[in-house]
């Protein structure tokens, strides 16, 4: 099941992120590498990669609080090229929730598995109380 990821703001979706996971097990986002996604050098744009990597390990932090969410710290670490025509997959996990900050780690990979990215992230939980 893929789904287009539609977001208020409509970034991930301008951006073309699908979502190929949305369960208690959390949630995982594919991106087909396409033009628009290129730098200057003809490789993914370390911009989508950070993106891709806020919205999946955001995603999974908002999905299990059940209150909006805001990115207090993206770290990323860039290991390997993707180019256009690949499919890349991101995926997270939760590293710690409190009431009002929460942290995880996600990792971008190729189809055939290569680690192409890692990042961690800091979000401030919105809770209305």
């Amino acid at each position: 099941m893929k789904k287009r990821l539609e977001r208020s703001n409509g970034l991930e979706a301008s951006m073309g992120f699908d979502i190929i996971q949305l369960d208690d097990g959390g949630i995982i986002l594919e991106l087909p590498v396409s033009p628009s996604h290129l730098n200057i050098n003809g490789t993914l744009h370390g911009g989508v990669y950070a993106s891709l990597l806020d919205c999946v390990i955001g995603g999974n932090i908002g999905k299990l609080a059940g209150d909006p969410l805001v990115t207090v710290n993206l770290n990323i670490s860039y290991f390997a090229a993707a180019v256009e025509g690949e499919i890349i997959v991101a995926t997270a996990k939760i590293l710690h929730q409190g009431y009002k900050i929460a942290s995880g780690e996600g990792e971008i990979r190729n189809s055939e598995g290569k680690l192409l990215a890692k990042g961690s992230g800091t979000f401030k939980i919105l809770r209305s109380k």
